[in-house]
């Protein structure tokens, strides 16, 4: 009798472990998320007003110029940049964004390799607009998440 209530035991212990695995949330999906500094005045930015920052033309946002700063930490990002924000391939975007500073004097946006590098940079000026993965940026109340760009 002893060795029936024990298998029992396992068995319905199995049976809750399964379930409390099954009913645990999933991992947070990856995000990849537009930010600003949290002394930025900028709330939000739809769409349009990004892919036109990013291209290298002059966004103005509560009467300050904002200016892009690109995320160049991974190739991941860099692509999901060019396919999602501006939807150009990376030799367009580079013609694109030279053919702005040749004709129009425009300046080349900043482009970071390094996450603590760039997140230092937005924090330092609140014009200045970037992307991140969220959890390269969660949980700094020096950084203000706009919205959600990408997501895995």
């Amino acid at each position: 009798m002893e060795r029936c209530n024990s298998v029992k035991k396992i068995a319905v212990t199995t049976v809750l472990v399964t379930l409390l695995i099954m009913a645990r949330p999933a991992s947070a999906a990856e995000q990849l998320v537009l930010i600003v500094s949290a002394d930025s005045k900028i709330e939000q930015l739809d769409s349009h007003e990004v892919r036109k920052l990013f291209l290298g033309l002059t966004v103005i946002h509560n009467g300050d110029r904002l200016r892009p700063v690109l995320d160049e930490v991974d190739a991941r990002v860099k692509e999901i940049f060019l396919q999602n924000i501006v939807s150009m391939s990376e030799t367009t975007y580079d013609r694109s964004v030279l053919r702005l500073a040749l004709i129009q004097g425009q300046v080349k946006p900043v482009a970071y390799r390094d996450i603590a590098l760039l997140i230092r940079a937005v924090i330092a000026d609140p014009t200045v607009v970037s992307y991140a993965w969220a959890k390269d940026v969660a949980n700094d109340p020096r950084i203000k998440v706009l919205r959600v760009l990408w997501y895995d």
